[in-house]
């Protein structure tokens, strides 16, 4: 059994093996890095304002329970920190007081009670209907857009609860999934296999139009990426790259069929897929002089199924999809400049965080990458840089211009070519995996505890 297993081993390429081997290493260390983050902090302690409402709000990790009261008390306002795992301490009498009921039960406020806040623990905390999953190393990571595709998965779609900018693959093949296993475990496990095939198919990729060494340091600079750990939880970005990566070299390869459906499949995971029309319409135009005028008409034909596979779901949700963006969403189409004009003035009024600080610092990159892009590698990959970069700048919400920018940063897989061409020297390659490795750490360990960060 062990010579068939290394025979195996042996028969596969460089990308797969190092597919394997780099997903390996990296599922690991977030699993010991999540469990570090839940023994160093049982309790995730926010004390937040909300319109006005100074509010205190709690997350048990072990446990998945939600606490939310108001931190005013007579007319003090308290802040908090965690005791244990049942309580917390206000910073400015040391009293203590049960997460349970909001009493005091030990210090000078012993005796007196949390008032309820206006605001709900699903309005901080939302798990949209979904229960907490039972296993640690699964509810560790259930956060966020996390519960809209489990809820999506189990329950469907609804016209007014902003579901329906969510697209519709992944939670399709979680319910399919679903029929053998709890549902967040599907969606963990669809996530970490094609984050296996993004590995092997970005070094393929790489490999083409570099070499092993370029294509192996790729593969390190986008694992080490500081929002990476969005690739193995549930969450999109794995299952698009995946059909992106697949589509191009389909492409590359000359299969045509096979390029425009797993470009289809990428426009019905998320809605900037149905731009691969765009890099594979120029493949088409570049290699026109060698087919025949049937084969022509037949390919060009072929490439209308990305728009309509986008257009099908948005008629199936009754094109809603801009009015949920505002609606629920608060956000509005504005022109790129704009986003990044507003991301400044954020930063400059004091009211930005660290994460807008990083967006905006990983947009204004991008648009500099984004010439070594066009001379190093192939113009399609050019064109499909540029457009993944430029469609989320063209939504911007109410609080946080240039939303997720760097967790999107990780469908645009030739920055990290280019990074790897530049890594050759050392300087810059310690500095892209030391800063990396550092950012990865700290943005991994506030989305654990309910901290938005793409």
């Amino acid at each position: 059994m062990t010579k068939k297993i290394f025979a195996i081993w042996n028969g596969l390429s460089h990308a797969w093996r190092f597919a394997f081997c780099g997903y390996f290493v990296t599922r690991v260390a977030l699993t010991l890095w999540s469990l570090t983050i839940y023994s160093i902090f049982p309790i995730a302690i926010q004390n937040l304002d909300l319109f006005g409402e100074p509010v205190l709000s709690a997350f048990v990790l072990r446990t998945s329970e939600r606490h939310v009261y108001s931190r005013q008390v007579n007319d003090t306002v308290l802040s908090f920190h965690a005791a244990d795992s049942n309580h917390v301490t206000d910073n400015q009498t040391e009293s203590i007081w049960s997460l349970r009921d909001g009493q005091a039960v030990q210090g000078k406020y012993s005796g007196s009670l949390l008032q309820p806040s206006k605001h709900s623990v699903e309005e901080i905390f939302p798990y949209l209907g979904v229960g907490p999953a039972k296993n640690i190393y699964l509810a560790l990571w259930q956060r966020f857009d996390v519960n809209w595709y489990m809820k999506i998965a189990t329950r469907g779609y609804s016209s007014d609860d902003g579901s329906t900018v969510y697209f519709p693959i992944y939670p399709m093949l979680i319910r399919v999934l679903s029929l053998f296993m709890n549902p967040i475990l599907a969606a963990t496990l669809i996530s970490n296999l094609t984050l296996i095939g993004d590995l092997g198919l970005l070094y393929s990729l790489t490999a083409t139009w570099t070499d092993d060494t370029i294509a192996q340091r790729t593969g390190i600079y986008f694992l080490l990426f500081p929002m990476a750990f969005f690739l193995a939880i549930p969450y999109t970005e794995s299952l698009f790259l995946f059909f992106v990566l697949a589509s191009l070299l389909s492409a590359s390869r000359g299969r045509w069929g096979w390029a425009v459906l797993l470009a289809s499949l990428s426009a019905l995971t998320r809605l900037q897929g149905v731009l691969l029309i765009i890099p594979l319409a120029y493949i088409l135009w570049r290699e026109m002089r060698n087919f025949s005028l049937r084969v022509k008409i037949l390919r060009t034909a072929l490439l209308l199924v990305i728009p309509l596979a986008t257009i099908s779901f948005l008629a199936f949700t009754n094109l809603s999809l801009l009015s949920t963006y505002q609606r629920t969403l608060n956000a509005r189409f504005v022109l790129p400049w704009d986003n990044i004009l507003a991301a400044f003035s954020i930063l400059f009024s004091g009211k930005g965080s660290v994460v807008d600080a990083l967006n905006l610092v990983f947009t204004l990159g991008l648009v500099f990458i984004m010439f070594a892009v066009w001379k190093e590698l192939p113009t399609e990959i050019f064109l499909y840089s540029l457009l993944m970069l430029a469609a989320p700048m063209f939504r911007m919400t109410t609080n946080q211009p240039l939303v997720s920018m760097l967790r999107y940063g990780l469908a645009i897989f030739p920055i990290f070519i280019v990074l790897s061409i530049w890594g050759k020297n050392q300087w810059v390659n310690r500095a892209i995996i030391y800063l990396s490795l550092l950012l990865q750490l700290y943005l991994s360990a506030q989305f654990i505890l309910w901290g938005w960060v793409g």
